[in-house]
């Protein structure tokens, strides 16, 4: 039994791992070229990963051994446990699988070439947000926030179809549709991440409301407008995923002269974490063609680690960039002499928690004097803002998730429903931000994880979660993060090392010494 069932999983490694690197050498070319020849690239990669992992011989087999007895080494059951799950994701048909590949990449070139047309000029991400940023004009905000929404109505009927084909090879595998597979696949049970969320914006709501308030009386005040009157372009983020700026402090102004790069190097040197070989692999700044948002990825699970990123001498882009090399670190210190396919974070959610953590050092008073320099007669204002910053954040970040998980929910039971009516109910519920009247387009497939990363904002939320309980047992340990390499220390020991040998439930037990606990996160609300 267990000769066979290493035979099986050296085998499987062995095509997965060349199949894998191939893959995501195509994803990266085609997200920092963006060219046609790029992306297609990029689709025959996938095309090719995704029929090695639909073999439905090779899941019958997972399955068999999987449901078999457990073999006595926990690291042979852990990698035919994750054989099981990869192969039972990918099943699906020939046909399916083609399908999907191309209308992805499809998809992809439109979202990585699209420009916002404003007022006869073209106008790419970091400019949007500079300008919702800074405008005081009602009219100006309102004509830049719909031109971010063109891409939706480029793209959205592809997207249905990709809910279709991605329901048909869930449906004819025995889940209710892709929603379902995809967190029963990645070990989370519906049910209980439903109730979860149900209790997070039960606690989040009455604070969100008062964050809310004082968020809508500036914006009133700077446009001119009753608070009643507001829309989602007189905010300064396209969807609302971050709070605008409250109080006297510009965060940005305190930004505008330090180059995230550096401020991140002297981070993470202080946690006894070199990210000079990772920033020397990666794609830091913005160009015509390139993808506008920003990833980190493990080419080959031998240490070479890179992130995208499009960055800006801002507050927005330091905390990307510190959040993007959280995941690349987690990748740096997991075990090399584990088998291949251990060599991974625990979960989506694992790797977003710590990639969370650290872009969160970049509200926190240590942070601000020891790394960006607040002079020392600054540092308590400075402190007091970001203070209310980091939960405003918290908070709004919070109700945005619950937006996107409900709306992807709705996505996947049925995709030809009236889906911009469902998206206005959602972002009017939890986000208490007015929908536009008598408006009818598809702003929801301007979000690019709705189309090319379906079915992942949970993970940020209950990353955000982990988070939460990893900083107050960091806190215990090592007296907290900034300049602390006994902190780095206990990072790689109990979180990064272990890599994917333990679910994510266990890994967050064995991390911290208890399992997850909401009562962390709510606790930095109040």
């Amino acid at each position: 039994m267990t000769s066979n069932l290493t035979s099986f999983i050296e085998e499987t490694t062995r095509q997965a791992s060349a199949l894998e690197k191939s893959y995501n050498l195509a994803e990266w070319n085609a997200a920092t070229e963006g060219t046609p020849e790029a992306i297609e690239a990029q689709a025959k990669a996938q095309t090719a990963y995704m029929r090695f992992w639909s073999d439905p011989e090779r899941f019958r087999r997972a399955k068999a051994l999987a449901e078999s007895a457990a073999p006595s080494d926990a690291l042979l059951a852990r990698q035919i446990r994750l054989i099981y799950l990869t192969a039972g994701m990918n099943q699906q048909d020939e046909s399916t699988l083609e399908q999907i590949a191309q209308v992805e990449a499809e998809v992809r070139q439109r979202y990585f070439n699209f420009r916002a047309r404003v007022d006869g000029r073209t106008l790419n991400d970091n400019q949007i947000d500079e300008r919702l940023a800074t405008t005081t004009d009602a009219s100006e905000a309102r004509q830049v926030w719909e031109g971010s929404k063109q891409v939706g109505a480029e793209v959205a009927d592809r997207v249905r179809e990709l809910a279709r084909l991605r329901n048909r090879a869930a449906q004819t595998h025995g889940f209710r549709d892709h929603f379902h597979r995809s967190l029963t696949l990645s070990e989370i049970e519906e049910p209980q991440l439903l109730t979860l969320f149900d209790d997070l914006e039960r606690r989040s709501r009455r604070p969100f409301e008062q964050v809310k308030a004082r968020i809508d009386a500036t914006r009133s005040q700077r446009y001119g407008v009753p608070v009643e009157e507001l829309r989602p372009w007189h905010y300064s983020d396209r969807f609302f995923q971050k709070p605008d700026q409250l109080g006297e402090v510009d965060f940005d102004g305190l930004f505008s002269a330090h180059d995230p790069s550096a401020l991140a190097t002297v981070t993470y040197d202080g946690l006894g974490m070199d990210v000079r070989p990772i920033l020397a692999r990666s794609d830091l700044y913005a160009r015509e063609g390139k993808n506008q948002h920003a990833f980190c990825t493990h080419i080959d699970r031998q240490g070479d680690i890179r992130t995208l990123n499009n960055l800006e001498r801002n507050h927005r882009w330091t905390e990307t960039l510190h959040h993007e090399l959280g995941h690349a670190v987690y990748e740096v210190y997991i075990d090399s002499s584990l088998p291949w396919l251990l060599r991974a974070p625990a979960h989506i959610l694992s790797t977003e928690a710590i990639a969370i953590l650290m872009g969160s050092l970049t509200l926190e008073e240590e942070w601000l004097a020891r790394v960006l320099g607040v002079p020392p007669a600054e540092a308590a204002p400075v402190a007091a803002a970001a203070r209310e910053r980091e939960r405003a954040s918290r908070l709004v970040f919070t109700r945005w998730c619950l937006v996107m998980t409900h709306f992807e929910r709705g996505l996947y039971a049925d995709p030809e429903s009236d889906l911009d009516g469902l998206w206005w109910d959602l972002v009017e519920r939890y986000q208490l931000v007015r929908r536009p009247e008598g408006r009818r387009a598809p702003d929801w497939a301007a979000k690019i994880h709705v189309a090319l990363h379906p079915v992942y904002y949970h993970n940020y939320e209950l990353g955000t979660l982990v988070m939460a309980q990893l900083r107050a047992a960091l806190q215990q340990a090592a007296g907290g993060l900034v300049g602390r390499p006994a902190a780095g220390a206990w990072l790689k020991e109990h979180v990064f090392r272990p890599g994917a040998t333990m679910d994510w439930a266990a890994h967050v037990a064995h991390a911290t010494g208890e399992p997850l606990n909401p009562r962390y996160f709510i606790e930095s609300l109040t």
